[in-house]
């Protein structure tokens, strides 16, 4: 019971792990290739907003802008959709995951209609980072309705802190944290490095075709969900 139990959260983990990495490269792709804006760091969109509202140099509150709102809505129709999900028993997790890829794909769509592998004009640009910072609002949303709290996949900083602590506790604290939720940290910080690197390394491909990469290879993920019965989420989280 106990090694069937440890199996499902190590391969639930993994699962996470890899939409950990999707978060990383999906900022990285934001960032670097549509330009001064993130989709899954709202910290620093709200940064970006606030220096652009101080008129500080080279920094314009558009994209940021547009950016934190699209954010904000996809959490806000998120969590519309899980409670309407989780009152008629449906595998919401699942569904808002499939929902996520298909605006995935939308922006890489759109992004390779207008440009190709080359660079989007403006109005193209802002579409494309509406559509992703959608996307990982409405990704934030279902992270925390699972109710894993150790592996949020699109934020690090607490992650980062408690694994720290998790080092620090192998020398004075007594009673440690167990090792899935130490190893889940630590992958949690990983894969938003390893995945910033790969996001990096595919916008050589250019802007569209990275996110369609991204785009499939979390689809491949879903699929595994949706067929795997252990790597179903635990029950969603008491509000």
């Amino acid at each position: 019971m106990i090694a069937d139990r440890m199996r499902a959260e190590t391969r639930v983990s993994i699962a996470l792990f890899a939409l950990t990495l999707t978060s990383g490269a999906v900022d990285a792709i934001t960032f670097l290739g549509l330009g001064d804006a993130f989709a899954a760091l709202a910290t620093g969109n709200l940064l970006l907003l606030a220096f652009g509202v101080a008129r500080a140099p080279g920094i314009a509150v558009g994209r940021p802008a547009i950016a934190l709102g699209a954010f904000v809505l996809g959490a806000a129709v998120c969590d519309l959709v899980i409670a309407r999900l989780m009152r008629r028993g449906r595998r919401w997790f699942v569904i808002t995951l499939a929902a996520e890829v298909g605006m995935l794909a939308a922006a890489g769509l759109h992004a390779v209609a207008v440009g190709g592998a080359k660079t989007l004009p403006a109005p193209a640009l802002a579409l494309t980072v509406a559509l992703l910072a959608c996307a990982m609002g409405w990704r934030t949303r279902a992270m925390i309705e699972t109710g894993v709290a150790d592996m949020p996949t699109t934020v690090v900083q607490i992650a980062m802190v408690k694994a720290l602590t998790d080092a620090l506790s192998f020398s004075w604290r007594a009673a440690r944290t167990p090792a899935v939720p130490r190893a889940r940290r630590i992958a949690t910080v990983l894969g938003i490095f390893v995945g910033g690197t790969v996001g990096a390394l595919l916008l050589r491909l250019g802007p569209g075709p990275a996110i369609l990469a991204l785009t499939v290879f979390e689809a491949c993920v879903v699929a595994l969900d949706a067929r795997a019965p252990r790597l179903r989420r635990p029950p969603p989280a008491e509000h």
